[in-house]
């Protein structure tokens, strides 16, 4: 309570000479001193938690990672007998995601399409367009060759690019 109210003073008050000036200076000089000394012992409380932290967080971290393998050997081998599994309850969901990633070689690429291509289809989100593409599993799907390379429409295989699907096991649980 008195240190509420010896703030409110020293708000209110005005330095009327060298004498108060003085006096004004030593407190800011002392309030600094002990701010030093409070950031100093929050830094060290800080750190002191942070290492009683680290040892339960890496086990829980550890513990996370095996349920999340266990979850999806499990979806991987129930989606092995049915391609259309996907688990939904309460506490969470187990579902995949297919994704599609395309690498490219620009070198490769310029080489093996034909000149008429090659002016069209200045970028590759337009060269993606070409590629023949068929609806599986209600998702299109890019038609390759044994080695990952894309087919026109054409029937031409594109050298120049490999495509590679991907499939992820998406885990989510409830808040």
């Amino acid at each position: 309570m008195t240190n509420q109210v010896a703030e409110q003073e020293e708000a209110k008050q005005i330095i009327n000479n060298e004498k108060e000036l003085a006096k004004k200076l030593y407190r800011l000089r002392k309030l600094k001193e002990e701010q030093v000394i409070e950031d100093e012992r929050y830094q060290r409380e800080i750190a002191e938690s942070n290492e009683w932290y680290k040892p339960s967080k890496a086990k829980r971290t550890n513990q996370i990672d095996d349920v999340t393998a266990l979850i999806e050997d499990y979806y991987q081998r129930r989606y092995a007998e049915d391609p259309y599994y996907r688990y939904k309850d309460r506490n969470g969901t187990v579902s995949k995601k297919t994704s599609t990633d395309y690498d490219y070689n620009d070198e490769e690429l310029i080489n093996s399409l034909p000149d008429e291509l090659l002016k069209t289809t200045a970028k590759k989100a337009e060269l993606k367009k070409l590629f023949q593409s068929e609806k599986v599993d209600g998702r299109k799907k890019i038609i390759t060759d044994n080695d990952g390379h894309p087919i026109t429409e054409d029937g031409e295989i594109i050298k120049g690019v490999v495509v590679k699907e991907k499939t992820e096991v998406t885990i989510k649980t409830t808040k």
